[in-house]
This record gives structure tokens, C-alpha cells and sequence, in this order.
């Protein structure tokens, strides 16, 4: 998980100069100019809160969530075809996914089938994808309305410093 920190100037920061990686104190220049020293007086302070790589994350305790459907019918699919290259890679995300404790083994009657998406730019990086459209399509949907857009961006009008939080995965 990476850090973008950016104080509200006329000045126009690249995102891949922007980035913050407090884990390893790293900070480009571009950064170290627009922030002031009390910031990154608490970067440093808090580094210890920033992941170092994507399994280096602290576990939280949720509330088990119950997904409301439309049928009792369980969703279950056939996986998808992969070449023998995507099922070691496949088998691999899930071997380290499983170690860093991330997911576990189910006996489920629910299945949705994985597949990789490559990175742009980068075929040889894969994300690991669950295809839960059929799954999504007997949801119920939730009755609460969506702020609007504008209205937040008004909000933020007069603010002198936002964050943005690039989130790598999503388990």
C-alpha cells in the first residue's frame, strides 16, 4: 500500500513522483518539497503503520457479512480454462494469499471461477481475479443512495491537503 500525500498548490505532481513509501523512508524529492516538515515529521513517526510489501498487512476482526440474495439456488460455475503458465501462477497467488492468512480453504456449495489480469504495460505481472458477476447479478441491491459527487468536491473546496490511498487488492 503506498501513500500520496499532496498539499494543495498550483504546482502539478506526477503521480509516480507523488508516491510516498513511508515503510522505507522514502520520500523523492518532488515530495520532501510540498510537504511541510510536520508532516513528514509524522510519516516517520507512524511508519510502522505502512505495509512493506502487499503481505506485510495486520489483520482486522469484521463481523462475519451476510450477503442478501434474490434465490437460494447457489451460484456455481466451472473454472475457467487457464494454460499450464496461468495455473502456476494462479497456484501461486493462492498459495501466498492462503500463508499470509488472507483467505482460507471452504468447502463451499457457492464457486466462481478465478482468472489473471495482466498489468498494463506488464504482461508478466498478474492480479488475481475472482469473477463474481453471477454471484453480484442475484444480489439484493441496498436501498442506500450514493452521495453526490459535486457536492463532495464543493466540500472540498477551501482544504489545504489531501490524500490519496492506492489500494492494491481487495481480500
Amino acid at each position: 500500500m503506498f501513500l500520496h500525500i499532496q498539499e494543495n498548490t498550483n504546482n502539478k505532481v506526477d503521480n509516480q513522483d507523488g508516491i510516498v513509501n513511508t515503510s522505507e523512508e522514502i520520500f523523492p524529492p518532488l515530495i520532501i518539497k510540498q510537504l511541510s516538515p510536520t508532516i513528514l515529521s509524522l510519516l516517520s513517526e507512524y511508519s510502522h503503520v505502512f505495509s512493506k510489501n502487499k503481505y506485510d498487512v495486520r489483520k482486522i476482526r469484521i463481523e462475519p457479512t451476510r450477503i442478501n440474495l434474490t434465490s437460494d439456488l447457489p451460484v456455481s460455475q466451472k473454472a475457467y480454462r487457464t494454460s499450464s503458465t496461468e495455473e502456476v501462477e494462479i497456484n501461486k497467488q493462492i498459495k501466498d494469499l492462503l500463508a499470509a492468512g488472507f483467505i482460507k480453504e471452504s468447502n463451499s456449495c457457492y464457486y466462481s471461477p478465478v482468472t489473471l489480469a495482466y498489468k498494463r504495460g506488464e504482461m508478466k505481472k498478474t492480479r488475481l481475479c475472482i469473477d463474481y458477476r453471477k454471484l453480484n447479478a442475484i444480489c439484493k441491491t441496498d436501498a442506500e443512495p450514493l452521495p453526490r459527487i459535486d457536492t463532495l468536491l464543493d466540500k472540498l473546496t477551501n482544504d489545504k491537503i489531501f490524500s490519496t490511498l492506492v489500494l492494491a487488492s481487495g481480500y
